[in-house]
């Protein structure tokens, strides 16, 4: 059997020594309209994680825009580093581009002259051209007008020289000088062949026989003088004939 030490309390003798406290008596009842509902309760159960979430949620909408801020100053600080490289390394460039180009403009300005100088030259030259080209032609038809002035002269001079030369015969044969009218006719068949052509222009028959009607003269002289005589007169009046038709106007 245990005994109890002297100075051992028990627990009934703690709870005997306290003092009690009277409570207070609520003898109302109370009304069922104040105790919660069950649908009341289960709301507030689960609004009560809803308003946990909130602070929540405007923490990380603060964090997303802090985010979005230093984002965009990022980009910008790049955008601007990034522009600032970009004209540090091509605005010489650009510049020297400019140069150029300017350089080429003045180059292709001054060509651009020179052709419209050397056009101006050109049209210049083209003019002259065709002013000595008229000049040419005009000298041209001068010339041929005088080769064929030069031609007539000639001609006239033929047939002037050959009316001299029968009349010259005709004297000599006149005065019985056979010898003197054959040398007198010496050079007239000769004159009288380059003169053919222009007198077929007036007397077609006359330039035909010209020759002919020569050697008869001249083959006469020995046997019938008198006759070769005559015939050197119409000879020469034929001749004098195509004379003033070819050149009177002269």
């Amino acid at each position: 059997m245990i005994t109890p030490e002297p100075n051992q309390t028990s627990p009934s003798e703690i709870e005997s020594e306290q003092p009690k406290v009277e409570q207070p008596e609520d003898t109302s009842p109370t009304p069922q309209s104040e105790q919660p509902a069950p649908e009341s309760a289960q709301a507030a159960a689960e609004s009560s994680p809803d308003q946990l979430e909130k602070p929540k949620e405007g923490r990380f909408n603060r964090i997303l825009r802090t985010s979005l801020i230093v984002l965009a100053a990022a980009i910008v600080v790049f955008l601007a580093g990034f522009l600032t490289n970009q004209f540090v390394r091509y605005n010489p460039m650009k510049t020297e581009l400019n140069t150029q180009l300017t350089q080429t403009q003045d180059e292709l300005n001054q060509a651009n002259q020179t052709v419209s100088n050397l056009q101006s030259e050109i049209d210049s030259l083209t003019t002259e051209l065709k002013t000595a080209n008229d000049q040419i032609a005009a000298l041209n038809q001068d010339k041929e007008n005088l080769q064929s002035d030069l031609t007539s002269a000639n001609a006239h001079i033929e047939l002037l020289t050959v009316l001299i030369e029968l009349k010259t015969a005709h004297i000599e044969l006149k005065s019985d000088n056979i010898a003197g009218a054959k040398v007198a006719l010496s050079d007239t068949a000769a004159r009288l062949e380059n003169l053919s052509p222009f007198v077929d222009t007036v007397d077609t028959a006359l330039a035909t026989n010209l020759l002919t009607r020569l050697n008869m003269i001249l083959t006469g002289m020995d046997t019938d003088p008198v006759t070769a005589q005559s015939d050197l007169g119409l000879l020469a009046e034929n001749l004098q004939s195509v004379e003033t038709l070819l050149f009177s106007a002269e």
